[in-house]
This record gives C-alpha cells, sequence and structure tokens, in this order.
C-alpha cells in the first residue's frame, strides 16, 4: 500500500541522507519516489532539483502553498495523487507545520511524518558547521530557521509518526529508516500506535 512520506527537519540534520536510504529501500511492495516542492526563496548551491525548483512564483498548479522566512513555498497535491495512484510512496520534505498538517488531513492514513533529529541547534559546532556550508550571511537566517524548527517539532509532536535520531553513524540511521520501511510494509509492525 503506497504512503506519503513527509520529511520535517532543520538545515544539516540529514533530510537528504534519510531520502536517499529510503529510496534504496525500493522494492516490489514499497516504491518510494521523490516529489519536488517550487519556491521562490534563491538557489543555493547544493539544492537538488528532483526536491526544490526555485521559480519567480509559484506556479498557479500548487494547491498547498506556505509562506516561511520570507519565501513562499508551494506543493501540487496532483502528483502526490498521481504517485499513489501508480503505486508509488511520494515523499515531500516539509518545514512548516501547517503544511504537515495539511497534508494529514488531506491524505489521512496514507500519511507518514517523519521528524529527524540531530543535535540541538544551539549548540556551537552546529553554527560553525553552517558558516562552513552555507557562508556567514546565510549561516545566521538558516540557524534561527533550525531553531524556530526545533522547537516547533517540540511543541506539535502529536504530528509525527516518528523520529528518526541521527546522532550517530550512517549505518544506525539506515537502519532507523528500514525499520519505519517495515513498518509501512507490515501494519502488524507499528513502530508508534496510531491514534
Amino acid at each position: 500500500m503506497p504512503h506519503v512520506i513527509t520529511i520535517t527537519g532543520p538545515s544539516r540534520v540529514g533530510k537528504s541522507t534519510t531520502i536517499r536510504y529510503l529510496l534504496a529501500c525500493a522494492d516490489r511492495d514499497f516504491r518510494p519516489t521523490l516529489v519536488s516542492k517550487y519556491t521562490t526563496r534563491s538557489q543555493r548551491t547544493d539544492d537538488k532539483d528532483d526536491e526544490v525548483r526555485c521559480v519567480k512564483d509559484i506556479p498557479p498548479e500548487c494547491d498547498l502553498v506556505y509562506d516561511q522566512y520570507g519565501a513562499r513555498y508551494g506543493l501540487e497535491l496532483r502528483t502526490v495523487f498521481q504517485c499513489i495512484a501508480n503505486g508509488q510512496s511520494p515523499i515531500v520534505v516539509l518545514n512548516d507545520v501547517r503544511a504537515v498538517e495539511d497534508v494529514r488531513d488531506s491524505l489521512g492514513k496514507l500519511v507518514r511524518s517523519l521528524f529527524i533529529f540531530r543535535e540541538n541547534p544551539s549548540s556551537t559546532d552546529y553554527q560553525k558547521e553552517l558558516v562552513k556550508s552555507r557562508g556567514k550571511e546565510d549561516a545566521k537566517p538558516r540557524f534561527e530557521k533550525a531553531q524556530t524548527i526545533f522547537r516547533t517539532y517540540i511543541e506539535n509532536i502529536h504530528l509525527f509518526d516518528h523520529v528518526i535520531i541521527n546522532s550517530w553513524t550512517f549505518g544506525e540511521l539506515e537502519a532507523q529508516v528500514r525499520q519505519i520501511v517495515k513498518g509501512l510494509k507490515d501494519p502488524n509492525w507499528p513502530l508508534r500506535k496510531r491514534g
């Protein structure tokens, strides 16, 4: 059975790595595919077209649109529905709690929301890593955004089905992803009982 997988987490937490592991779990019963969203923010050096498309204006086909930190983001739910109709499990990165909630309201039990936790974004190492990878100008707003996302997660934990702890090795992160995929395939294998 296809599922919509939403991924939420602050910058540099391992969202792309988690997506890579989800895609690597593909088999006859689990056919994941990444669905890109649109944004009006400036293109970043690490942007991937299959995850985000930078545009001047959000296309009118986007029926899930939200603002975050001065930029607009949009997602075509039609694309998500097409994936499901084709037996695929669409993966979407959503760092807005309202957007996660809207997707859950629209698609109900088909949605599995994941939050990725790496470390508290207030650590000095986190800030240094952001400056190194993003540059001093871009690091401060990204750091503030990471703090906000972390606080938002704590305040809205009920929206997430699973928390991935990315504080150890790649192997341990991959093992967590495999356990979540196992739970998607086998409804008798819940990692957390749904209400």
